[in-house]
């Protein structure tokens, strides 16, 4: 049976299409391989091109799979700068400056070298014994010298050897053993040459103990510099009224030998022999060779402490 026109032409389009299906593919392929390929020689000059050069910018990179896609990402680089030579500066803790505060009495004339040094010494003394006044209990320092208590009484030689250096000097170390007093705490400053003198010229009546602040500091300060040295050297009455305060310490500052009884007036008011307790009486010799074992003497039996300054 003849077949149909449409028919027959429907039969030679599948057979034209069979013919041409497998050289269809083939060229498909082939472009896709070619592709390929030539992205990749692409690729491979561009990394043979930055391979040689620092890197300074955006470093293009492929990662590939088993298919013929290819996954581009942009990567960051930088480039790593090479140590430095210079050695690194270590940091140091800032210096320290310490401003020393203007003296307490007007300035003096320049001491010789002999008394230079022995200021010297007593500035190295200072420090010790403040960073020992931080393990102590409540008290009192003067010259070094420290005793315990809330009560004292300073007595001075002020007689005509220790004009100058010596008088500046003994009243600047009294102003700094004041302001080392802690609030309540009480003192008294009694002078002595050929007669006694009560602070702030007080009659012996009045006298009594005052509580420490920086008003009295001040008023003391005044005071010192008021004073007129006179003739002699003869503390046994200064001591005699120290004693009749009842302090917890007496401190005893001299540059001479003492002139009068004060040895025996001790012995009899202040002695073992005495009824009442034995106050401590703390001796300064300050620079002089007379009078110092006096001093001592005076010490040692007054369950005090003799500290010799030496100087000129």
């Amino acid at each position: 049976m003849p077949l149909q026109p449409s028919v027959k032409r429907a039969v030679m389009v599948d057979s034209a299409r069979s013919r041409f299906d497998p050289r269809a593919s083939s060229a498909v392929a082939f472009l896709s391989s070619l592709v390929f390929h030539i992205a990749l020689l692409l690729l491979l000059a561009c990394w043979i091109y930055t391979a040689g050069r620092n890197s300074r910018g955006m470093l293009l990179t492929a990662h590939t799979s088993d298919t013929t896609a290819t996954d581009l990402q942009l990567a960051q680089t930088f480039e790593l700068q090479p140590p430095s030579s210079e050695p690194l500066v270590q940091s140091s803790q800032p210096e320290l400056s310490v401003e020393l505060s203007p003296q307490l009495i007007p300035p003096i004339s320049q001491p010789d070298s002999g008394l230079s040094a022995a200021l010297a010494s007593l500035a190295v003394g200072d420090v010790s014994e403040q960073l020992a006044a931080t393990t102590r209990g409540r008290g009192a320092s003067f010259f070094g010298t420290y005793a315990e208590g809330n009560r004292f009484v300073y007595v001075l030689d002020s007689s005509r050897s220790m004009k100058g250096d010596r008088w500046t000097y003994a009243c600047n170390k009294l102003i700094d053993s004041l302001n080392g007093l802690k609030p309540g705490q009480e003192f008294f400053v009694l002078c002595f040459d050929l007669d006694t003198s009560f602070l702030f010229n007080v009659p012996p009546q009045q006298a009594k103990f005052l509580e420490i602040d920086d008003y009295v500091v001040t008023r003391v300060r005044r005071w010192l510099r008021s004073r007129t040295l006179g003739q002699a050297t003869m503390p046994a009455d200064a001591l005699r009224f120290a004693l009749e305060f009842n302090p917890d310490a007496i401190f005893l500052l001299s540059d001479g030998e003492l002139q009068d009884n004060s040895l025996v007036m001790l012995r009899l008011l202040n002695g073992l022999v005495s009824h009442s307790r034995q106050i401590p009486i703390h001796t300064i010799h300050l620079f002089s060779e007379e009078g110092r074992q006096t001093l001592q003497r005076i010490a040692l039996e007054n369950s005090g402490t003799f500290t010799p300054v030496r100087g000129r």
